[in-house]
């Protein structure tokens, strides 16, 4: 129980410093790889609606876009090592819709805008998907991705994909440079390029951030599109499992993974919804959200500031914003501060949730993962563990190689690995190497889900279960916010700090992920490394559309944007882990609340 918060947001206990400087200092020099004009015309931070415009003023085509995107990847795929491949028959497609334009006009807001995937979603073209890795390389799938087809029916000009950390952060647990890609290399973050991206859609968010193009899309099972967007100051929203098609993904986890749009603003995230968003037969679980879609879609959600004035947003004080040192540059503190005071001067009903149920069995005193106090048979690295060995055995029955191909008939993560191990000069499988530098094993979360032998046991459905019912409760619970007096209040949304870069993750996956809840991401701030940070909104199931309109109203109210500077791009490319010093957070100081500067 708790009270309306009228005073300061966060505990003075919790240490302050004054803003660090950047590694190397700008020499006054104009930032490298300026975005070059698209045929005289500025695209830079183009949004669907902007390009769209163009094209129907006839001031530039979908030709136009797309030769203009190859060539800004051509200009900073060297150094931010973001893109995968690029589709060869994007100009031919464009030309094609570009026709079309001209003769039966537009199919809907995407007709002629390029888009990219990450290259963990299949796609029907000259150029391979492979996870990023090396070991499904050259491979086919039965289908093109049900999310792909429909955004090319919308009108879309598929460009290519993006690089992600191998196998969506899925082939490694422990020691890796998160980020990295046996087949890209280290994808970097044009803020700073000793910054991190995180994972796993790091390839698509620091693609639309570097303007190599306007829209593109991730995957998420665990945090790889909320932690990405934060990085890069971008937008997305998580959604629950099911309401969009899985199908044509290399997957992690039948019950948490779900692809999702990334973008310059929520209103694109939305009409990429619209799009996405739908039952596919060829995914069940699609299914179960027939009844839950707005009635007149997602992109009729988005709103202004305006609507924040009665909008009701809560604070979950532990362990999220109790911790919020352990993630920060100095300085970012008071940064989080400040937009929740203006949100509150915006006329929002800020509450300070002071007890979440059952919050501390689920998440630890950062906000990431279990505690560790969890009894094993609860760990949901069961659950996940036993879920990838299943996910890969299913979608490896469509994946075909040629029958001259030593891969032929592959049909386990079992046998993906040993490939792997058989290969280690180029996969780096049996670790101790520079990007996979567990000295065990460069594929500890192949080698633990191997272990469980994909049985979906008592065991399994005991860890799963008890995970997935509490941290529903942690979520269900907290939107319910209980007054002194009784009275309950039924909140629009939970706010968490979203910054997964520094000493200790404090950030917002977890308890989602879990729960099989949404969660959005709006871009707030840039700390004093020079990446960007954002803040989390959860939702509970399918409330994309209540979400929608708080990240919408957000973004209008902070209207945060930053152009990438490329701070540090002639360093060594990492490896990167947690590369940069900020707070660490120990018993003691936990005790008052507070996280101590390890500067």
């Amino acid at each position: 129980m708790g009270s309306l918060v009228k005073v300061a947001l966060l505990a003075s206990s919790l240490a302050t410093g004054a803003l660090c400087s950047l590694v190397h200092e700008s020499r006054g020099e104009d930032p490298p790889f300026p975005m070059p004009l698209c045929k005289g015309i500025d695209i830079e931070d183009a949004t669907i609606g902007t390009l769209q415009r163009l094209m129907s003023l006839g001031n530039l085509t979908s030709q136009d876009l797309v030769s203009c995107y190859i060539a800004r990847i051509e200009q900073t795929n060297a150094v931010l090592r973001s893109v995968s491949e690029v589709n060869p028959d994007a100009p031919a497609i464009a030309a094609s819709l570009d026709d079309e334009r001209n003769t039966k006009g537009i199919r809907g807001p995407l007709h002629g805008i390029p888009f990219m995937v990450k290259d963990n979603i299949y796609t029907d073209d000259k150029h391979n998907t492979s996870e990023g890795g090396l070991v499904l390389l050259g491979g086919r799938y039965s289908s093109e991705a049900t999310i792909v087809s429909k955004i090319r029916q919308a009108g879309g000009v598929l460009l290519g994909h993006t690089a992600l950390s191998e196998a969506a952060d899925h082939r490694a647990l422990t020691n890796f440079s998160d980020g990295y890609s046996t087949r890209v290399g280290q994808t970097r973050n044009p803020f700073n390029l000793t910054q991190p991206t995180s994972g796993s859609s790091g390839g698509s968010a620091v693609s639309v951030r570097s303007n190599q193009v306007a829209i593109a899309l991730g995957t998420e099972t665990h945090g790889s599109l909320v932690h990405p967007a934060a990085l890069l100051g971008l937008y997305t929203i998580k959604t629950t499992p099911g309401l969009v098609s899985r199908h044509g993904v290399v997957p992690g986890s039948f019950y948490h993974d779900t692809p999702g749009p990334m973008a310059r603003s929520i209103r694109d995230v939305a009409v990429l919804l619209d799009i996405m968003a739908g039952p596919d037969r060829f995914d069940n679980l699609t299914f179960d959200a027939l009844g839950n879609f707005p009635k007149n879609g997602y992109a009729a959600e988005v709103t202004d500031q305006s609507s924040l004035k009665g909008m009701k947003l809560g604070l979950p004080w532990n362990p999220y914003w109790s911790t919020i040192g352990a993630i920060n540059s100095p300085g970012q503190r008071e940064a989080y501060e400040s937009r929740v005071h203006e949100l509150r001067a915006a006329g929002a009903e800020i509450y300070n949730i002071t007890d979440i149920p059952n919050i501390e069995n689920v998440a630890n005193k950062y906000g990431f993962g279990q505690p560790a106090d969890v009894p094993d048979e609860y760990g949901q690295l069961i659950a996940y563990n036993t879920l990838l060995a299943v996910a890969y055995g299913e979608f490896l029955q469509n994946w075909t190689f040629p029958e001259s191909d030593e891969r032929h008939g592959m049909s386990s993560l079992a046998e993906m690995a040993a490939w792997n191990d058989a290969h280690n000069d180029t996969t780096g499988a049996l670790g101790n190497s520079t990007w996979w530098y567990n000295t065990v094993s460069g594929q500890d979360f192949y080698d633990n889900a191997i272990a469980t032998n994909g049985t979906m046991g008592d065991e399994f459905w005991k860890a799963f279960g008890w995970g997935r019912r509490t941290a529903r409760e942690v979520i269900d619970g907290g939107h319910a916010y209980i007054l002194d007096n009784g009275t309950v209040i039924e909140l629009d949304g939970l706010l968490v700090p979203n910054d997964p870069s520094g000493g200790h993750d404090n950030a917002c996956a977890s308890i989602p992920s879990y729960a099989g809840y949404p969660v959005a991401s709006v871009p707030i701030g840039q700390s004093g490394y020079g990446a960007a940070f954002g803040m989390c909104i959860y939702g509970r199931q399918y409330s994309e559309a209540r979400l929608i309109r708080v990240a919408s109203a957000m973004e209008d109210l902070f209207r945060w944007t930053s152009a990438p500077e490329y701070h540090n791009y002639e360093t060594a490319e990492g490896p990167w882990d947690a590369p940069w010093p900020g707070y660490v957070c120990s018993e003691e100081s936990l005790e008052r609340y507070a996280c101590d500067p390890s500067l």
